[in-house]
């Protein structure tokens, strides 16, 4: 009974030991700073608690965001019992609140803009974000960026650092344009997200046109998620009959986050096709349209009008043939 008496009381002093170090008891005057600010001996624990990509995928070069979330894991007061000047035996109580020293973000060809030094403190029970700017390298892969941060406690004594790895994919898969069906009346294109964030400001551009006429020349799709993909048409108005080259280049153009990109650029053409003409046997190309064409009616009213034209010369030939030989007669 005597041996675990002691042991108790061993125990007591000890915590007790711990709470005011070497100086002695604390007096009453002095527990509301020592139990709200903590002393020399109290060391704070921190924690990543969370962490958010603000891309979920960066495309090289990317400029990103990396939101760090840091807890106090101290989220209730610790009891002790001490004494006051008199000799008194008090129950009380203290928190522990954290300094962050320094907060710093590292990785293999990434570019952190920056770090935070003596930012914030973090009561018990709560959390501060950090955000970090950084910069993707230009080459495909998985990456590990590196978290240290370094705590101290409110008398300024360190704390454990703490450490943790953030995964991070840096990958090249973006917009991809294929076309379904090309005619002289429309260009139908597919275009397809293979890449694995969800990208906004999509839209489809023409250019270097040749040979032909488009309605519009871009057509804007918005969002598109991982994946998904959509079927755009491009109407043509005209092509140029005597142009054997109809074709024109279309391209995306989309934002990752506040990054702007553009996929490579697809050629597309119009079929070619050639004629022969039965009355001139010559080449002639058999696409036509209707500004180099003569619509059917203009064609039938054309032809028409030619057998009117010879029977009034007939008709004007034989009075002036009868006329002559009548003349011919009287002499």
């Amino acid at each position: 009974m005597d041996k675990r008496f002691k042991k108790n009381v061993f125990c007591i002093l000890a915590i007790l030991l711990l709470l005011i170090g070497s100086a002695g008891l604390a007096s009453a005057d002095d527990l509301e700073s020592l139990f709200v600010e903590g002393d020399e001996h109290t060391k704070s624990t921190v924690m990543v608690a969370s962490y958010e990509l603000t891309l979920e995928t960066l495309m090289p070069g990317d400029v990103g965001l990396v939101t760090i979330t840091l807890e106090n894991v101290y989220s209730s007061p610790m009891s002790v019992k001490v004494k006051d000047s008199h000799g008194a035996e008090i129950d009380a109580s203290f928190t522990v609140a954290a300094r962050i020293r320094e907060a710093s973000l590292s990785g293999s060809n990434f570019k952190v803009y920056n770090k935070y030094k003596s930012s914030s403190v973090i009561g018990p029970g709560k959390q501060v974000e950090f955000p970090f700017k950084i910069k993707a390298p230009y080459e495909d892969d998985l990456y590990l960026l590196k978290l240290y941060v370094y705590a101290e406690n409110m008398m300024g004594k360190n704390s454990p650092s703490v450490r943790h790895y953030i995964p991070v994919i840096v990958s090249s898969s973006s917009l991809k344009i294929t076309p379904l069906a090309v005619s002289e009346e429309s260009i139908k294109l597919e275009v397809t997200n293979e890449g694995f964030s969800k990208v906004d400001g999509v839209s489809v551009l023409a250019s270097d046109i040749k040979g032909m006429k488009l309605q519009k020349e871009s057509v804007y799709i918005g969002n598109m998620s991982p994946w998904e993909s959509v079927i755009v048409v491009f109407n043509v108005s005209s092509v140029a009959t005597e142009e054997p080259d109809k074709s024109a280049d279309f391209r995306v153009v989309f934002n990752n986050w506040i990054n702007e990109h553009e996929s490579e650029s697809l050629c597309v053409k119009i079929p070619y096709h050639i004629t022969k003409s039965e009355d001139k046997k010559e080449v002639q190309p058999a696409a036509t349209t209707q500004n180099y064409m003569t619509t059917p009616e203009q064609k039938d009213v054309a032809e028409a009008k030619i057998p009117g034209f010879g029977l009034v010369t007939a008709m004007f030939l034989l009075v002036v043939v009868a006329y002559l030989m009548r003349k011919q007669a009287k002499k």
